[in-house]
Formats: structure tokens, sequence, C-alpha cells
């Protein structure tokens, strides 16, 4: 069985409340007993219940992730990054993979949702956000990751694809390719569209069909 707060407390003959500080607000405690609270805790095996301070503080201390394809090695290097700074702040990433689906997108969204995370990044698989707008309505923000937002309640983090698709098929052509073929994901995903048309806006300019 779980050791409780008050066994600690019991344990390093101080008072629950005492102990709560040591564990939340640890400056408003004298070093010598935060000493011996932990003590107590480090002897008798205690683990805070996070989900309980979570439920009376409204919010955790994690950010949802949502990412197309977690086997793509660019979303491995936005989750190695968003993990990263996180750190700096305390925080911690929970990292959902929609595998290109919007209900595994939406249920994805529901968990995060119910586990109160402070935000939430997402790569989302459709251009219209309503499931997005309904949990900023409900109090939690969320950052467009390698999307442009075309809806002022959300920031956005992206990259240019249009321009990609044509630096990429220019070098091709400066280093005298002719017959090129373009392989991507799905053209209903915004990013792969725009890479296309920015292939095929190269590929026009320089005559090649």
């Amino acid at each position: 069985m779980a050791v409780s707060v008050r066994e600690v407390a019991e344990d390093a003959g101080v008072s629950v409340g005492t102990v709560s500080n040591v564990l939340n607000r640890p400056e408003k405690v004298a070093a010598e007993t935060v000493a011996r609270v932990q003590a107590s805790i480090d002897r008798l095996g205690f683990v805070r219940n996070d989900a309980a301070r979570q439920l009376r503080a409204g919010r955790s201390r994690t950010i949802g992730l949502v990412v197309l394809d977690i086997r793509n090695p660019f979303f491995a290097e936005v989750i190695r990054g968003a993990e990263e700074r996180a750190d700096q702040h305390g925080l911690s990433v929970l990292v959902a993979n929609s595998d290109e689906k919007q209900e595994r997108e939406a249920m994805h969204l529901d968990l995060f949702e119910e586990q109160r995370v402070t935000g939430v990044l997402v790569t989302p698989v459709a251009e219209s956000l309503p499931r997005l707008v309904r949990m900023h309505e409900r109090g939690t923000h969320a950052v467009l990751v390698d999307r442009e937002s075309q809806d002022e309640r959300f920031a956005s983090v992206a990259v240019d694809d249009v321009e990609g698709g044509r630096i990429a098929t220019e070098h091709l052509l400066a280093v005298g390719r002719r017959r090129i073929a373009f392989v991507g994901g799905p053209v209903a995903l915004r990013q792969v569209s725009d890479r296309l048309s920015g292939a095929q806006a190269a590929a026009a300019a320089a005559g090649v069909g």
C-alpha cells in the first residue's frame, strides 16, 4: 500500500501541513525541518500523488504534443526540441502519434484535456480545426507545429513548404536533371501539397513538364 502524507508527518514528527509545504513550498520551511521530512520520505518510500496536486491546481506541469508520424525523423527532432525547452521551465512533454488519422488526433486531444495539460503542440491532420477551437474556448491553448495558422486564436511555428519544394527542384535542375519525380505523403496534407506546388512552379519556370 502506498505511503500517505500523514504517515510521513508522523514519522518526521511534524504536521501534515508542514509535509505539504516541504513538497510544494520548501522555501517557507526551516532547512532543518525540510531535511527531517525528506529523510522520512526517503526512508518510507513516499511517492507524491501528483494527480491530486493537479486536481487542486486545475492544471498540470505537462504539455501535450501530437505529431503526424512519430517514426518521421523530422518529428523526432521536434519532440527533442520541445522536451529540452519544456525542461528549462520545469515541465514535461506527453507525446502522442496521430498516424495522420483525425479520429486518433481527437482521441489524444481528449486525453490531454482530461489530464489538464498546460497547453498543446499539434500538427493537425486536417485544415479545419473545430476540436482545437473547442479546447481553446475551454481554456487550453494550442500552438500549431509545421502548419501556418489562419486563425488568430492559434500561434504557429512553420516553414515555407512552397519555397522548400521550389528550392529542391531548382537544385535538381541546376545539376542537369530533367526527369524529376515528386515523392511525398497524402496531398491532402498542406505541407505536402505546398511542396508539390513549389516543385511544379520551379519545373514550369524551367520549361520542364
